[in-house]
């Protein structure tokens, strides 16, 4: 056979070049879990630190408030307990009615805007944040208006589960220029200006709890507080209002008729007209001032 009759010979195909070994630290999958772990740990840092935060002692507090002044307001409270709060409370006219008939608020000033009738208590708690204790000198209630004549919304009665015998705070806001008392029926001092012979001592860190009681016969009283306090050498002045920066209020006992409405004692088992039993009886000013009249403890 001739050469130009020989067959061609096949090459073998030679396979491509194997891709080249990305290393592990260059993949996607590796830097996509990376992110994720960094994320999750500092979630897990950060809620931590949080739990850590509310476990820090009592002696602490004070760095924890600084940069806020010597003297720091933590917590101002209403007190609606009936030997210490209001002896009444008073619903504004626009109240909502259908949940009022349905149960009463466990705070009714709090939860429903009502204001306390004749006197209404109030807690505040103060700490100092110096290494040298501050020290309270005076406090005081400031008018933010002349007082007006007593609400005659809907009125709620608050009976008394007896005296109290904790010390506290008395002040008559419908009177000039009105000072804090001291109120203690045991004391030899009850009626005494407090701060006359009073201090209170704020150390560093240290939660003092002063309970208020502010009085009203007659009028409708609107305030917040002026506490003149000792600290960094020098005196200075602050002011507390009720929570939401308001100003708290007081107002005294109107004549019956005058209010849109009274809830009866559910203590009286009154029923309602029509013969059913409620512990939300709600009748009118003018029914309630007759029933008083005639010395009936219920209408119907």
């Amino acid at each position: 056979m001739s050469p130009r009759n020989k067959r061609p010979r096949r090459r073998k195909a030679v396979p491509p070049p194997a891709p080249a070994t990305v290393a592990w630290w260059k993949r996607p999958v590796t830097w996509l879990l990376t992110i994720v772990v960094g994320a999750v740990a500092t979630w897990l840092g950060a809620v931590v630190l949080g739990a850590i935060s509310q476990w820090k002692p009592a002696n602490e507090l004070a760095e924890q408030l600084a940069g806020r002044g010597p003297v720091v307001v933590l917590d101002v409270k209403h007190v609606p307990y009936p030997q210490e709060g209001a002896l009444d409370y008073v619903y504004p006219a626009g109240a909502d009615l259908a949940r009022l008939d349905a149960k009463r608020p466990d705070d009714p000033t709090v939860e429903a805007g009502a204001v306390d009738v004749e006197r209404s208590t109030w807690e505040i708690t103060l700490v100092g944040t110096r290494d040298e204790a501050g020290e309270a000198v005076d406090l005081r209630p400031v008018l933010v208006e002349p007082c007006r004549p007593s609400l005659t919304g809907i009125r709620e009665p608050n009976e008394s589960q007896g005296d109290s015998k904790k010390i506290v705070l008395v002040t008559h806001v419908d009177r000039p220029n009105p000072r804090m008392l001291v109120d203690d029926p045991d004391g030899e001092d009850t009626g005494a200006p407090f701060f006359s012979t009073h201090k209170i001592t704020l150390p560093k860190g240290e939660k003092n709890v002063v309970q208020v009681r502010a009085l009203s016969a007659k009028q409708h009283c609107r305030w917040r507080l002026e506490l003149d306090y000792l600290a960094d050498g020098r005196r200075q002045t602050m002011v507390i209002s009720a929570p939401g920066d308001e100003p708290f209020e007081v107002t005294g006992r109107a004549d019956d008729s005058a209010y849109t409405g009274f809830y009866l004692s559910p203590f009286d088992g009154c029923r309602a007209k029509d013969g059913t039993e409620t512990d939300r009886l709600r009748i009118t000013g003018a029914e309630y001032a007759q029933m008083v009249r005639d010395g009936r403890r219920c209408p119907y």
